[in-house]
């Protein structure tokens, strides 16, 4: 998961004033906020009876001309974050296509999910959402957390995708050293021993916080959700993906390292695997931000037909 404490005040003030100046809010239910970027380009329009470069006639009646369906791009963020964390990477991609960036249920601008959600009741989610535009051709676009979203989603409903672009997509096991594995399970064993040893003086809310990742002491009412999500293993799902996936990790990223991604692309049937040199977990989507939107913009045209 995403090692990221919630958006300042001065964040969230950002991404609403690129928001209100740049874009328009698509109604995605009370749970799902939904930020639109919409096509940049001139929308090209094609008659539906007749060649582009019909001549004209008075007495003939003028062919009935219909829009193009313009591409689409989905943006589904990181864990603690928001939308606004993927606006700079949406706001070079507009021309020729249609971006929404989510606020998933329970951060941002979105609702609490209504019960205890894993991936697969996030993925429906937006599922249903998604049912309401316009078919056209469309990518997922994903951050770790919104990768696990995005596997489910083409997983459980395969028409609505075309493509995923997954950055630092998480959900399988990491692989671990023997050290590893012995310092993990003795944590593990120093954790069940001491929340119940409330004659210390030691709550197990205190404990849990102490043993548990900066994500779990700062997910608030989201915990239950943190610790559904953070044990699912995903290896099953991905095995059913049957679109295009680009896989995109940082060469020294140790929250989902490029390892991840390995796994990953022999689970994927359809998958490339691209490590980017000396990016992390989060600065994949800053500095390194120009590369992931040149890898994207490639993918894109793959999908899309340029």
């Amino acid at each position: 998961m995403d090692s990221a404490t919630p958006q300042t005040a001065a964040d969230a003030a950002t991404s609403a004033a690129a928001s209100s100046t740049s874009s328009t809010v698509a109604n995605g239910g009370p749970y799902l906020h939904v930020v639109h970027l919409p096509n940049a380009a001139p929308v090209r329009r094609k008659s539906a009876n007749a060649p582009d470069t019909a001549p004209a006639d008075a007495g003939t009646p003028a062919p009935q001309i219909v829009p193009r369906i313009v591409p689409q791009i989905i943006w589904a963020h990181g864990w603690m974050h928001t939308h606004a964390n993927l606006l700079p990477l949406a706001n070079t991609c507009t021309h020729g296509r249609d971006n929404y960036l989510l606020d998933m249920p329970g951060f941002g601008r979105s609702g609490m999910p209504p019960a205890t959600w894993g991936t697969q009741d996030y993925a429906d989610h937006a599922a249903a959402w998604l049912r309401t535009l316009p078919r056209g051709r469309r990518i997922w676009v994903g951050h770790s957390f919104g990768c696990r979203v995005g596997l489910q989603l083409a997983a459980r409903h395969p028409d609505l995708l075309d493509g995923l672009f997954l950055m630092a997509a998480a959900g399988l096991p990491r692989r671990r050293t023997p050290t590893e594995r012995f310092t993990r399970g003795c944590r593990i064993a120093a954790f069940k021993t001491l929340k119940h040893l409330n004659w210390l003086g030691l709550g197990a809310e205190r404990v849990r916080r102490f043993f548990g990742s900066a994500d779990y002491a700062n997910a608030g009412a989201l915990r239950p959700v943190f610790v559904s999500v953070v044990n699912e293993n995903l290896s099953d799902v991905a095995a059913r993906v049957a679109c295009p996936v680009h896989l995109l990790y940082g060469e020294n990223d140790t929250e989902t390292p490029p390892s991840m991604g390995q796994d990953f692309a022999r689970l994927l049937p359809h998958a490339h695997l691209q490590v980017l040199p000396r990016f992390g977990h989060l600065d994949i989507l800053t500095a390194g931000g120009h590369q992931a939107v040149y890898a994207l913009d490639t993918f894109c045209e793959e999908i899309f037909g340029g």
